[in-house]
């Protein structure tokens, strides 16, 4: 199958960087498209080819051989305009709902195809037929985290955002850093992650919003006990609590589990172990994204919402979407391509300035 594969290739952060990888490694032939051009991050001598954000998806594949399947990974990467009308199957894999859900629900309007993180949101893609809306739990590339089998000389580890020093985060890791060898707190590439996890005895894990993150996947095919906060998120339906990794419903708990399982080296490297070979066994990103095709495959075809929409509905859709992306140039575009219609020109302007006032107060 060949794939046009839609991320943020500018990033080291983010899953884009593995799924192409892993996509390649089926045996899929991957064409990865952006909205400018750019070097990765993991590989700096790889270039990816950019577009205008608003290029129309038969342009795009015009110009890059044709494809199987659109596929995005959001956040930013490329959204070309015409996907109501896109010949081939889109796709779109969407992570942080919790942080704005209506915006994520616009954005899956665009697309045939939905897959999400966090099972718990399906219920509100109800634009969607039976069928074309997913659960896609995180996993890992297991050939890149792996336990590297080094000394496990860091007590407690953690890699994620800390929102500043009051943050409850800041607050935790303060108190561990007090009591136990800990990393050093500092952004870290994703090169550099399996080595900490490989380091570290127990892995916390403190999620926003009660979600399932990448950290749950990675510790585990690290070799790590993996510490989380108890949630119904799915990880319970996914993997059994005390065989494969432990929770806490309290810092209280989380501080009391960290120093029982230090103490408890046999019943920490059960579970580490156990934890490591469900993930291996049941959650690669090979597995998921081999999951994902045959989900496209069989399911609902050409079924996006927008490809009910009228011209003005798909107008003020994308609108918003690359409102959203601070893509202010295209919205621009799609106004002067109204110019006969003034009150739809008006519409277009007034999201494009409040992207505009959105980038130049908070720069983004």
């Amino acid at each position: 199958m060949r794939i046009l594969l839609s991320y943020a290739t500018e990033f080291d952060k983010g899953e884009g960087v593995h799924f192409s990888r892993v996509l390649a490694r089926l045996g899929h032939e991957v064409h990865e498209v952006n909205v400018a051009s750019s070097q990765h991050q993991s590989a700096p001598s790889r270039s990816v080819k950019g577009y205008a954000a608003d290029i129309h998806v038969r342009d795009l594949l015009r110009d890059s051989g044709g494809g199987d399947l659109f596929l995005y990974i959001e956040p930013l990467g490329l959204i070309p305009l015409g996907l109501d009308s896109c010949p081939i199957p889109t796709a779109c894999v969407i992570s942080d709902v919790h942080r704005n859900l209506n915006a994520r629900k616009v954005l899956g309007s665009l697309f045939d195809h939905v897959f999400l993180y966090q099972t718990n949101y399906r219920v509100h893609f109800d634009e969607h037929p039976r069928g074309a809306v997913h659960w896609m739990p995180y996993a890992c590339d297991t050939e890149v985290f792996r336990d590297l089998h080094l000394d496990r000389d860091l007590d407690v580890a953690f890699v994620g955002q800390l929102f500043g020093p009051r943050s409850q985060r800041s607050r935790i890791l303060a108190e561990l850093g007090r009591r136990y060898r800990i990393n050093e707190q500092r952004y870290y590439l994703q090169s550099e992650i399996p080595e900490v996890y490989s380091r570290a005895k127990i892995v916390i894990n403190l999620p926003i919003g009660d979600d399932l993150t990448f950290r749950f996947f990675e510790a585990l095919s690290c070799g790590a006990l993996l510490l989380t906060k108890r949630a119904e998120n799915g990880q319970e339906e996914l993997f059994r609590e005390d065989v494969h990794y432990v929770a806490f419903r309290s810092e209280q708990k989380l501080f009391d589990k960290i120093e029982s399982f230090l103490r408890n080296e046999d019943k920490r490297t059960t579970i580490a172990s156990a934890g490591h070979d469900e993930v291996v066994r049941r959650h690669s990103l090979a597995q998921r994204l081999k999951t994902l095709l045959e989900n496209v495959r069989s399911g609902p075809a050409f079924q996006a919402p927008v490809r009910r929409m009228g011209k003005a509905t798909i107008s003020r859709l994308y609108a918003k979407v690359y409102g959203r992306a601070g893509s202010i140039e295209a919205i621009l575009n799609m106004a002067a391509d109204h110019r006969c219609d003034p009150l739809m020109r008006l519409q277009l302007f007034a999201i494009g300035s409040k992207s505009f006032l959105r980038r130049a107060i908070l720069g983004w």
